[in-house]
C-alpha cells in the first residue's frame, strides 16, 4: 500500500499544501548519512569524545511549527490532547538530549496519576535507539532483574549512550516508566539494503516478530521526495569534508575521510525501503503499546528525518492505529536560536525547538578540522 496524508494531529489542524523550498535541510542530510554509513556505531563515532567539555547543552528557543514564540510549558500542555508525541532529534546535539530528558520528566509530572490516585495517564517512552529484539533485556533491567553492566552488554545501546540516552533510561527505571525498544534489528534492515524488501519473506516467524507485519507499507510520495532531496545533499558531500574538498595527505599522514564515502548514494531504492522498514517497525511497536494501554501517552524519540514533516513514522502509525492522535516536536540545531528557520515546505510539525548548532559534535569536529586545515 502507499501511505498518504499526514495522519491525525489536531482536529483543527490542516496539513496544508507544500510551500516553495527556501533552504536545504541540513538535519535531513545528517540523518540519512548516518543511515548510509553501515551501522549506528560507525555513524556516531567522531573525533570528539562524548566526555569532552565542549559537548554540553547550550541555549534554545521554542516556536510553534508556524514560527510563533512558544515555551516548553506549551509543548507539555498540548500533550494532553494526543496519544503520541514524536520528538525528532539531531543525534549529536547535547542541547536536544537535555530537552528530551526535560520533556519526559515534565510529561510524567503533568500527565501521570498523582499519589492521591486522581485521574491521570500512563506515560511510556519509545526509543529508536534500541532494537526490538532486545526488549526482554530492557525489561529485565527496568525491573531490577539484571545489572546495568549486563544490560549494556546485551542491549547493544548506541554510542554515547552514557551522555545521550542513559538519563532517559535511568529516569524511566526510577519512575517505573515502560520503555519500548522500537527499532527494527539492523541485521534485517541491512538485508533489505542488500537484497530488497522481498528478501524478508525468507526470515523465520521468530525473526519476523521483531518487524512490522509483512509486507510493510510503501513510502509515501512525500517521503520519497524528501529522501531524494537528501540523497542529492549526500552526493554533494562525496569527496568533501566540512564543505571542503579533501586535501591530498602529506607524506606519512593518515588520509582524511570524507563526510560521505564514495558511492554512498548507490542502491537508493533499497536504501529507501530499509529506511521505511525502520519507520514501519517503530510505528507498529508504538501501535501495539497503544492497543495494550489505551490511555497511554507515548513519547517517541527518534532522528528528526523520520518525523519532522509528518511523513515516515507518523504515516505508518496512522495506518496501524487509524485515528490515533499525535503531535510532532522537532529539535533543530541552528546558527541563531532567536531567528526562526522555516521548513523547506509546510511546517516543522507542531513545535520546533531551535538549539545552539555550535554545540553539536559535527560542528565541534569541523571547527577543529578547518582550523587545522587553514593552519597548514
Amino acid at each position: 500500500m502507499i501511505l498518504a496524508g499526514c495522519g491525525t494531529r489536531r482536529p483543527d489542524m490542516d496539513c496544508g499544501p507544500s510551500n516553495p523550498e527556501v533552504q536545504r535541510m541540513r538535519i535531513e542530510t545528517t540523518a540519512v548519512l548516518m543511515l548510509l554509513m553501515a551501522s549506528p556505531v560507525a555513524a556516531q563515532e567522531t573525533a570528539v569524545s562524548a566526555s569532552d567539555t565542549a559537548y554540553t547543552a547550550g541555549e534554545y528557543r521554542v516556536f510553534t511549527g508556524a514560527g510563533e514564540p512558544a515555551s516548553l510549558d506549551d509543548v507539555v500542555r498540548d500533550m494532553a490532547h494526543h496519544q503520541v508525541v514524536f520528538i525528532g532529534e539531531a543525534h549529536d546535539d547535547p542541547t536536544g538530549h537535555m530537552l528530551e530528558a526535560e520533556l519526559l520528566a515534565r510529561a510524567l509530572a503533568e500527565h501521570r496519576a498523582s499519589s492521591d490516585e486522581t485521574a491521570g495517564r500512563s506515560v511510556a517512552l519509545s526509543l529508536e535507539f534500541f532494537q526490538a529484539d532486545v526488549q526482554p533485556v530492557l525489561d529485565e533491567y527496568l525491573g531490577g532483574l539484571i545489572s546495568e553492566r549486563a544490560f549494556r552488554t546485551d542491549s547493544r545501546p548506541w554510542p554515547r549512550y552514557e551522555t545521550d540516552y542513559r538519563p532517559l533510561i535511568e529516569f524511566s527505571k526510577a519512575n517505573e516508566i515502560s520503555v519500548i525498544a522500537a527499532n527494527a534489528p539492523r541485521r534485517y534492515t541491512s538485508r533489505v539494503t542488500a537484497n530488497g524488501r522481498e528478501s524478508l519473506a525468507d526470515l523465520s516467524a521468530t525473526a519476523r516478530a521483531h518487524l512490522a507485519p509483512l509486507p510493510y507499507g510503501e513510502p509515501s510520495e512525500a517521503y520519497r521526495d524528501q529522501w531524494i532531496h537528501v540523497i542529492t545533499g549526500v552526493m554533494e558531500q562525496e569527496g568533501m569534508k566540512c564543505g571542503r574538498p579533501l586535501p591530498e595527505p602529506a607524506e606519512g599522514e593518515e588520509p582524511v575521510h570524507a563526510t560521505a564515502p564514495a558511492g554512498a548514494h548507490d542502491n537508493m531504492g533499497n536504501q529507501l525501503h530499509s529506511q521505511t522498514l525502520w519507520d514501519a517497525t517503530m510505528a507498529h511497536r508504538i501501535s501495539r503499546h497503544l492497543a495494550a494501554v489505551p490511555d497511554a501517552l507515548v513519547l517517541h524519540m527518534v532522528g528528526s528525518f523520520h518525523v519532522a514533516r509528518g511523513t515516515g513514522t507518523p504515516e505508518h502509525l496512522a495506518a496501524y492505529s487509524p485515528g490515533a492522535s499525535y503531535m510532532i516536536v522537532v529539535l533543530r540545531p541552528v546558527e541563531d536560536v532567536d531567528s526562526f528557520e522555516p521548513a523547506p515546505s509546510g511546517e516543522w510539525g507542531d513545535f520546533v525547538i531551535q538549539t545552539d548548532g555550535s554545540r553539536t559534535l559535527e560542528q565541534i569536529e569541523c571547527g577543529a578540522y578547518l582550523a587545522e586545515l587553514d593552519g597548514r
